[in-house]
């Protein structure tokens, strides 16, 4: 079962991050000790075909569905045939421990005395973080938090690429990735103090404030509705006047089917022209009207508007001087 384990040498507290199994883990079912049977009877097979890397794996399966002192022995040296020289020295040191308590002095012989052939062959990783971390701050190896307490100490780890991830509230995070060779080394790795994030700055009220200043949305947002209005508004008296100007050509002709001394004795033509010319001049009203009242509720909207010119220029008022400096020479 993968897990995070300090372990102390020589005095030092080291960190290494292994697969290794719980001395307290509850009784296996007949199902899960059947199946942790066939993934160990797997795993020795691809042992004997020198595919390491997925013995580890089916080991490491066997041990967490069904845990024991023998696929842990088989498990470390594993890893050491895979080159896991950090994981296999940290498991067969669990496994001396587990056969110590067990009363298998043979078993703790032959842990011990492979975990103290791999020291010498171990490559260390050495974290020297600088002090003065903000809060909060997080270091991770390969995605595991490492103690505070194994800071500035060598650490027993796998030869390979291994990531390294620095991280705090508010602040940037850090990360570098480095390869560590199968000889015995030691790499020092200094993790430089965490930069504030850019995204925000503190204001001098206490509030956070962004350095870039959007515009005014609602002042844009009404703005563009009083130019749409307007414009509806101008288009609806332009068919108000061609309304009106069609009543007024109808009722000319209407004159012409009319007796002159008696202008409602008209022919069926003119009756006809004359009812027309009254139903476009009606209309002609009624959309002038519209018209007139949308054009002067357009411009309304676009004289009161917010200006969003001025929305950007007044919020950096509240903001220390350093952030008004860097936003006015960003505006002009």
């Amino acid at each position: 079962m993968s897990s995070a384990r300090c372990a102390f040498v020589a005095g030092l507290t080291t960190f290494v991050i292994v697969v290794a199994s719980s001395n307290h883990a509850v009784a296996a079912t007949t199902e899960q000790r059947a199946a942790a049977e066939t993934l160990f009877e797997q795993a020795r097979q691809l042992m004997d075909q020198k595919d390491y890397a997925a013995a580890c794996e089916k080991f490491a399966g066997s041990q967490e569905l069904d845990p024991g002192l023998g696929t842990m022995l088989h498990l470390a040296d594993c890893y050491d045939a895979a080159g896991k020289t950090a994981s296999a020295w940290a498991v067969f040191r669990d496994a001396a421990m587990t056969a110590k308590r067990a009363g298998d002095a043979d078993r703790e012989r032959i842990a011990r005395e492979r975990a103290t052939d791999l020291e010498p062959r171990l490559s260390r990783l050495e974290l020297n973080v600088a002090k003065g971390q903000a809060d909060g701050f997080e270091l991770r190896l390969n995605g595991v938090a490492i103690p505070r307490a194994s800071w500035g100490t060598p650490l027993p780890v796998d030869p390979g690429s291994i990531r390294l991830d620095g991280s705090a509230p508010g602040k940037q995070p850090w990360h570098r990735e480095i390869s560590t060779t199968t000889a015995p080394a030691l790499e020092r790795v200094a993790v430089p103090l965490l930069q504030d994030a850019p995204a925000s700055k503190p204001s001098a009220n206490g509030r956070a404030t962004t350095t870039d200043h959007a515009p005014s949305s609602s002042g844009s947002l009404q703005r563009t509705m009083g130019y749409v209005t307007g414009v509806t508004g101008l288009v609806a008296l332009a068919v108000g006047g061609f309304l009106g100007y069609r009543a007024y050509a109808l009722n000319q002709k209407s004159k012409g089917d009319c007796r002159a001394d008696d202008a409602n004795a008209c022919t069926s033509s003119g009756v006809q022209r004359r009812d027309d010319a009254k139903r476009f001049g009606n209309a002609s009203t009624i959309t002038s009207a519209a018209g007139g009242v949308l054009a002067a509720s357009g411009l309304v909207l676009v004289l009161t508007a917010p200006s969003t010119g001025y929305a950007a220029a007044a919020s950096p008022r509240s903001a220390s001087l350093s952030g008004l400096a860097v936003t006015l020479e960003g505006r002009w």
